[in-house]
């Protein structure tokens, strides 16, 4: 050791020393596995989208709501039993229970009277986000036929309030319908 220089390693400093490095590098890596990290997807063919942690979006809940309201509205006597199971799965539970009666009543109708419904989205979805919800607003045509004779042709407007819940397997949206109101447009 030279004059003037600081003697920082006595006898038990290295223990020390060790001790302190081993803290720092465990914080650190405690906190980047508590930090929710980003998650790099492609949306579509044109650009590449991030989806950071706790935030949603706006072209996935569109596209959930969409997605969830063609599957509703698109059915045969055939498929109809399956499209309302999927429909059932992203409900809220308070929706579920005030609709499922009504559901399977219109399953037997729609079996019984051999009604097909298609229904297609005709103007980019609308959003409106209020505090702890969303609202989606979706405007289209559903054409009813019984057999092959069409019954119906009219053009909706659907108002879609989604709410936000923990991600799960079988529901990675993080979202589930908990409101649909149905209005019809007037066609000029």
């Amino acid at each position: 050791m030279g004059p003037g220089r600081a003697d920082f390693c006595f006898p038990g400093n290295n223990a020390l020393c060790s001790y302190r490095i081993l803290y720092c590098f465990a914080d650190c890596l405690i906190q980047s596995i508590q930090k929710p990290q980003a998650i790099y997807y492609i949306p579509s063919a044109q650009e590449a989208g991030i989806a950071y942690p706790n935030r949603i979006d706006k072209g996935v809940i569109c596209g959930f709501a969409s997605n969830w309201l063609l599957n509703r509205n698109n059915f045969t006597p055939a498929t109809v039993k399956d499209t309302y199971q999927r429909a059932m799965r992203y409900m809220a539970p308070e929706l579920l229970s005030r609709t499922k009666a009504s559901l399977e009543d219109e399953i037997l109708r729609v079996t019984r009277d051999n009604i097909s419904s298609l229904f297609s989205l005709n103007k980019e979805p609308e959003l409106e986000e209020s505090g702890t919800d969303f609202k989606v607003i979706l405007t289209g045509e559903k054409i009813i036929f019984m057999g092959k004779e069409k019954l119906d042709d009219r053009i909706l407007r659907y108002t879609i309030t989604l709410q936000r819940i923990p991600p799960i397997e079988t529901n990675p949206y993080g979202l589930v319908v908990a409101g649909v109101k149905q209005e019809e447009v007037e066609t000029q």
